[in-house]
């Protein structure tokens, strides 16, 4: 077993249970929330938008890694981002490459059914005024999840 997969529960969640658990986690947090919006041949899991900022979050059930690696290219558009997790604990490896890149982990127990900030995001200073515009006219025609 390695890093990336440890601490996870007996019954893996699916990453459709987690994206509707972040879903509802920042919907009720007064978060307008999209799903799978393109951005620059890949796609954001979660986007949510509050005020004038936008959030991306990638999901992941596993594999953490991977999650990173996505965000990267979320930092030309998004002013926050963050890794949707759902694993018993957050890997001190994962909260350690959060933390150095500025994004934040939405931490969801599958045993209390439930999402929280593990670690917050610090704001993104790297968004591509250009491609932001362009993500954003997507937006447009992306419905809220409700």
């Amino acid at each position: 077993m390695t890093e990336s997969n440890a601490g996870l529960c007996s019954r893996r969640a699916s990453e459709d249970e987690l994206v509707r658990a972040a879903t509802t986690f920042l919907s009720r947090k007064g978060y307008r929330v999209r799903l799978e919006v393109p951005n620059m041949g890949q796609s954001i899991d979660v986007a949510a938008t509050k005020n004038r900022w936008l959030w991306a979050v990638e999901a992941k059930v596993h594999f953490w890694s991977g999650a990173i690696a996505q965000c990267k290219a979320h930092e030309l558009v998004a002013d926050f981002i963050c890794v949707a997790i759902a694993t018993r604990r957050v890997a001190p490896r994962l909260a350690e490459h959060a933390a150095l890149r500025g994004y934040g982990i939405i931490h969801y127990s599958q045993k209390a059914r439930r999402c929280r900030w593990a670690v917050m995001p610090r704001r993104n200073r790297k968004v591509w005024s250009a491609q932001r515009k362009r993500l954003s006219r997507n937006l447009r025609g992306i419905s809220y999840v409700t």
